[in-house]
């Protein structure tokens, strides 16, 4: 049942292979099933509300020139202002806001109190209003932003967006300059749906999803006046951050904490459709602890003001930016990410201190209770990891465990190590890597008051495929890869050389999805390192010759469909059987290509 679904759905999901179908299909699943061009597959939407579509629509801005001229035509209605039936307008008391909202049709707000009460529409637009002129007060007047650059009121349109499953998004809209535009905003109009009073973290009243929404695409259209080349995943860890600054009682930031907290990922990696680039925002909170103030989150901002336009139209990366401000601070991005890595552990917050207990804890990528730990250990004792991002190891006392936990460890230059021991009353205890024995020697390990010993092992480089073998028993360690970064760039914009040459660009969303799963799994084990080893070797003129033909491009695209479907679906063996498949294929190439065949 499976494969006939599976080989039914391929012609579907090859023809889905550029940019235009990748947006149409996004655009189609908020929208409706009236965009789809024949033969194009559906997507679904997330079952819960979706925070912010601003990503959707940064991205289909900034690849609009991509597009082909039909799909521009299709998608244009979605990227152009509201047209509200009976559209009325409402000045906010500041004089900062126009607020745009319906008398007739299905965008006519019904609202109610916080107890689920009907209220009048002018009382709401009016809470409308006020909430937005304090979120105006908060972000410019006290946090100091740049306010958007517009010569008029802000314009902010609220509209039912609860039938696409959406709280609002911020949209580019006129060029100031060459980086700067203006924008506007839309926002579900009255926020009474259960997708909203039930989101995760609820439930929520009307006002609590209103405050939030607004405290976050406020500061989208702040991002917009800046610099609109931004890469997206800072923007919402930004404005995901700015909520909680904003309307520290709500909460609902913590939520999406899961979904960073919980496996090996890089602090940039691009959208996966987990929401995790939201949850990133818990890193603007320790720099903000760590600088001793919010204004070190401006600068970051200020100083992507000043950079160009890339030429090809690609988002700015923000981690080298992020790196150059702390620097200017007397910090650098590797040794505070090190640190941040610690405190998700040793939950030191120093701020918001009522809050700390809904911060999700890091979880574990492997427990061990069972010694001695070593190479034929399972999980393994191995791990390698992308660029800034970190892994926790969980050692438990036992019958087996040794009195004293030596860890001796063979890792690659970009890793950094540390280990904590935490006693039964929660006390935790920092233990150093000692270099020159490459070992960390935890003592009293195994005690009863003792609860546990957690390992971090932290790429705190901007190199991706860093590595560390590590035992407890002192045995020789299997020898340590080299760095990837000469095959994978620090921009994480290489490497997919098939897959980018199929799609036709390196920001293409499946791209993307295969990159990760890369980073997330191939990366981390010894089998999928020499499979990506191997990779690198052979698909380089392979994807040379696929990128300057397009019936190649095509059939390649039809090719890895298995593959990008068994990464989307979590088929890791069918994965790696599929890849065997394609590597041999290009094999073949290579031979031909040389008349060894």
């Amino acid at each position: 049942m499976l494969l006939t679904t599976l080989l039914t759905a391929l012609p579907l999901l090859a023809a889905a292979g550029s940019l235009d179908d990748y947006y149409l299909q996004r655009f189609d699943a908020f929208y409706g099933k009236h965009i789809l061009a024949t033969g194009i597959a559906a997507v679904q939407t997330a079952p819960h509300a979706e925070p912010c579509l601003t990503p959707l629509y940064h991205g289909v801005k900034r690849d609009w020139n991509r597009l082909t001229p039909q799909t521009q035509k299709t998608l244009a209605k979605y990227l152009a202002k509201p047209a509200l039936a009976g559209e009325k307008v409402v000045t906010s008391p500041g004089g900062h806001f126009n607020i745009h909202y319906a008398s007739s049709g299905t965008d006519v707000p019904n609202p109610t109190d916080d107890n689920g009460n009907p209220i009048s529409v002018s009382t709401w637009v009016s809470t409308v209003a006020d909430v937005l002129e304090n979120v105006y007060n908060v972000e410019v007047g006290q946090m100091g932003y740049r306010p958007p650059p517009t010569a008029a009121p802000y314009d902010v349109y609220l509209e039912n967006l609860s039938s696409q499953g959406v709280y609002g998004f911020t949209m580019d809209d006129v060029a100031v300059t060459a980086t700067s535009f203006s924008s506007y905003i839309e926002i579900d109009s009255s926020f009474t749906s259960s997708i909203f009073r039930n989101a995760p973290g609820g439930p929520y009243t009307p006002l609590q999803s209103l405050q939030i929404t607004a405290a976050h695409e406020f500061h989208h259209a702040i991002q917009y006046g800046y610099n609109f080349y931004f890469d997206i995943w800072y923007g919402e860890a930004t404005s995901t951050w700015m909520e909680d600054e904003v309307y520290e009682g709500v909460n609902q930031l913590y939520s999406y904490l899961v979904n960073y907290l919980v496996k090996p990922m890089s602090l940039d990696v691009a959208l996966s459709g987990d929401n995790s680039e939201y949850g990133r925002w818990i890193f603007n909170r320790d720099l903000v602890e760590r600088f001793n103030s919010p204004v070190i989150i401006r600068n970051i901002w200020e100083k992507l003001r000043t950079m160009p336009a890339p030429a090809d139209g690609s988002d700015i990366p923000m981690l080298p930016v992020i790196d150059d401000v702390l620097k200017a601070d007397n910090g650098n991005l590797g040794n505070d990410f090190f640190s941040f890595c610690k405190k998700l552990y040793m939950r030191n917050w120093s701020s918001h201190q009522n809050e700390i207990s809904l911060i999700h804890p890091v979880m574990p990528v492997a427990t061990y209770s069972n010694y001695p730990v070593n190479s034929a250990s399972s999980p393994t004792s191995s791990i390698t990891l992308p660029k800034y991002s970190y892994a926790y190891f969980k050692f438990l006392p036992s019958s087996a465990a040794p009195q004293n936990l030596l860890l001796k460890l063979a890792k690659t230059s970009g890793i950094t190590v540390t280990a904590f021991k935490k006693n039964s009353s929660g006390d935790i205890t920092e233990y150093q890597y000692d270099s020159s024995s490459g070992t960390i020697n935890i003592p009293n390990f195994n005690y009863s008051d003792i609860a546990e010993v957690a390992f971090l092992v932290c790429n705190n480089s901007a190199m991706d495929g860093q590595t560390v073998n590590f035992n407890t028993d002192g045995s020789p360690l299997p020898t340590v890869q080299g760095s990837a970064s000469s095959v994978v760039g620090s921009s994480g914009k290489s490497g997919c050389f098939i897959a980018t040459a199929a799609y036709g660009s390196y920001l293409h969303p499946k791209v993307m999805l295969l990159r990760q799963f890369r980073d997330e799994y191939l990366m981390t084990n010894a089998p999928g390192r020499a499979f990506v080893a191997l990779y690198y070797r052979l698909s380089p003129p392979l994807a040379h010759f696929i990128a300057r033909h397009e019936v190649m491009r095509a059939m390649t695209r039809y090719a890895i469909t298995p593959l990008v479907m068994a990464v989307e679906y979590k088929g890791a063996t069918v994965v790696l059987v599929l890849s065997a498949v394609l590597l041999s294929l290009g094999l073949r190439f290579r031979r031909s290509r040389t008349g060894e065949l």
